[in-house]
């Protein structure tokens, strides 16, 4: 469900800001504007445009230069090539960038009371899976897949989610009892395929059991 913008948080857009590449942005940008107070983090969007223009340039170049991936080597000639742009629209663009690189996934409100019933994970698969394997695959990740869980294998990182899963007793894998009663069930609805029109899919059920009971050793369909 969420599945396209968790991959966009891990591709990250080109982004400009006065003239200067910003990189993505990071818990880092987020702290270091957090401890300068900038004005753009602690004031609100309609206190923020009460400040002299004067002040909201400085308070976008302070940022931008927090987040860019190289400092201007004169901020007198930045200063100089950034007369032309309007500062308006640098501080939208700004903003944006900020809030692109900050988005989570939506919540729902949890009931209190207990005895609640399961609720199914929404966030994405791959999003459980690389913190999975990052926490308990980090050997392996290292020695086989260039220490990045961007590189492990997407098959093998389910395969050992589902088996700690299992061994947490939170699923169940098919073993071989499992396979040989679905077996059963496929040869029993191929020899009465009017089963499930005439009595429905639970009957059909009750039906496949009991024959599975007298044909015990009854080989599954090729």
């Amino acid at each position: 469900m969420h599945e396209k913008s968790f991959a966009e948080a891990f591709n990250v857009p080109n982004v400009r800001v006065l003239g200067l590449r910003v990189r993505p942005y990071a818990i880092g940008h987020e702290l270091a504007l957090i401890r300068s107070e900038n004005p753009l983090l602690t004031y609100a969007e309609n206190s923020f445009a009460e400040l002299a223009p004067a002040v909201q340039r400085t308070c976008l170049a302070d940022a931008v230069e927090i987040c860019c991936y190289r400092r201007p080597v004169s901020k007198w000639i930045w200063a100089i090539r950034c007369i032309k742009l309007d500062f308006e629209e640098e501080i939208l663009k700004f903003r944006q960038y900020r809030i692109s690189g900050s988005g989570d996934f939506p919540t729902v409100r949890q009931p209190r009371a207990s005895g609640i019933p399961y609720h199914y994970f929404g966030a994405p698969e791959l999003a459980r899976l690389i913190n999975y394997v990052s926490a308990s695959h980090a050997m392996m990740m290292q020695t086989h897949f260039g220490s990045s869980p961007l590189n492990f294998p997407l098959g093998l990182a389910k395969m050992l989610w589902s088996a700690e899963m299992e061994s947490s007793g939170a699923i169940w894998i098919e073993n071989h009892h499992d396979a040989e009663e679905r077996a059963r069930r496929k040869a029993f609805e191929k020899l009465n395929p009017e089963s499930g029109v005439a009595v429905g899919e639970e009957a059909v059920k009750e039906a496949a059991r009991k024959w599975n009971e007298q044909n015990p050793s009854a080989p599954a369909p090729q």
